[in-house]
């Protein structure tokens, strides 16, 4: 599959080629690509409070077990405190977010 999505970079504009990529990665393991997109947006010098509300939200009654585990095994970090850390300023936002991932 790296040798598809190699194939897409090349072949196609940043925009369509990353949306292609992202279909890819979701198609070989979904749990990997919310890993890495929780990943990028509390990584990001701004957190980006929007996609980690609609990961966690809407992944949270599918698979965000399975999620978390995968960025626990990733990144080496619980995602519960890599949010906690990145939008710790934000009590409510970062209280709200906590208690969805834990439960």
């Amino acid at each position: 599959m790296e040798m598809v999505e190699s194939s897409i970079r090349r072949c196609c504009s940043h925009k369509a080629g990353l949306c292609l990529v992202t279909w890819v990665k979701s198609i070989k393991n979904v749990t990997r690509l919310f890993s890495e997109l929780l990943y990028q947006s509390v990584t990001e010098m701004v957190a980006e409070n929007s996609t980690v509300i609609r990961i966690i939200v809407g992944r949270s009654e599918i698979d965000l077990t399975q999620i978390k585990s995968h960025y626990m095994m990733q990144y080496n970090k619980q995602l519960q405190l890599a949010v906690q850390q990145k939008c710790g300023n934000d009590h409510a936002y970062s209280n709200i977010i906590s208690s969805i991932i834990k439960n």
